[in-house]
């Protein structure tokens, strides 16, 4: 009796010893890997990109192989600042012919300017020049008023005629020229992200340029990437006054911390209101999500400059947006469904 129950006993051991041995060499067989994570910076579009990305199909270096052809192909073509781009043409013989692309962010630019009221102006060029904005190696300095008087002749989008038949664009006045830095940077992360799908759906990860960040995807497939809010009065660039996570989509921040210069004890921004030619004083952060980063880039842009103030700016979730104001004594005032994105997802 007693070495039929010491049999049965092996039988049940051998038989729970295959079921794990099955359980195990299954896991093995359909558990998918944790992503592993390749990242990779560009010095470009005026400020630092960073790619983290993970690929599921392809190899994760091939795909920052790509972001970095796609972002190196659109600052040469969008760049006010590069020779033979399509603002250089256009800004030094007053009319280019441009293709679908170009075409495309041109009217996207026009149309957000309208939208905004002026608020977000591609033509604002003419003062960021004045103010040493235009570029990083420009002398930064506080203009006289006669000089930003003169300069604001030539701001206003108005001045940019639009022929989509002939696929040109065309500077109606002379001394205006475009800079497309508020909205193309936006587009660029858009473009890269789209890249990268097209080559390995599966791909997540994000593509961060300078504050405006699009997800890929979900962290390792399925975790929300978790986005501080920069605390614009703390000069430690890491510290975050507010937390939001995303799992797609996008969001940007202007703030009055990211390029800025100080004369006689005084803080001169880089985000200008194209309709005093001045840094715009009513915000000191803006933070803006959206479906899209170039949407989010663009109101980003415009929500600073109508400020903390603004008495339409649950009007602009219309156009898919969600936006937190942070006022330059620090308090705050957002959209209805900018909390949703504080909760984890």
């Amino acid at each position: 009796m007693r070495q039929k129950n010491m049999h049965s006993l092996r039988v049940y051991l051998y038989i729970a010893a295959l079921g794990v041995g099955v359980l195990l060499l299954s896991l093995l067989l359909f558990s998918k890997p944790t992503p592993v994570y390749e990242e990779k910076e560009f010095p470009v579009l005026g400020t630092i990109v960073r790619v983290k990305v993970a690929g599921d199909k392809v190899s994760s270096n091939v795909l920052l192989n790509t972001a970095e052809q796609e972002l190196y192909r659109l600052h040469n073509k969008f760049s006010p600042n590069v020779e033979g781009s399509i603002i250089q043409k256009l800004n030094t013989d007053r009319k280019v012919e441009v293709d679908e692309e170009g075409l495309f962010l041109f009217q996207a630019a026009y149309n957000y300017s309208v939208i905004t009221g002026g608020a977000f102006d591609p033509t604002v060029r003419p003062i960021l020049k004045l103010w040493g904005f235009d570029d990083i190696n420009s002398t930064k300095k506080v203009p006289t008023q006669e000089e930003i008087n003169r300069a604001l002749e030539n701001v206003d989008y108005r001045f940019i005629k639009i022929d989509e038949e002939k696929r040109e664009i065309s500077l109606l006045k002379d001394g205006v020229e475009v800079d497309l830095g508020g909205i193309a940077k936006g587009y660029a992360i858009d473009l890269v992200i789209q890249k990268i799908k097209e080559i390995d759906p599966g791909a997540t990860g994000f593509v961060d340029a300078g504050g405006d960040i699009g997800i890929i995807g979900p962290k390792f497939g399925e975790l929300a990437w978790v986005i501080g809010i920069r605390d614009p009065f703390s000069q430690d660039a890491l510290k975050s006054i507010d937390t939001i996570y995303l799992t797609s989509g996008a969001v940007a921040t202007s703030g009055d911390y990211e390029r800025f210069f100080i004369e006689d004890g005084k803080k001169y921004h880089h985000i200008l209101d194209p309709e005093d030619g001045y840094p715009a004083e009513n915000a000191s952060s803006v933070t803006v999500i959206a479906e899209k980063a170039m949407i989010a880039d663009v109101f980003s842009t415009a929500l600073f400059v109508l400020g903390y103030d603004n008495p339409a700016l649950d009007y602009f979730t219309d156009f898919g947006i969600q936006a937190l104001v942070i006022s330059p004594t620090g308090e705050s005032t957002e959209t209805s469904g900018f909390d949703y994105f504080r909760e984890k997802m």
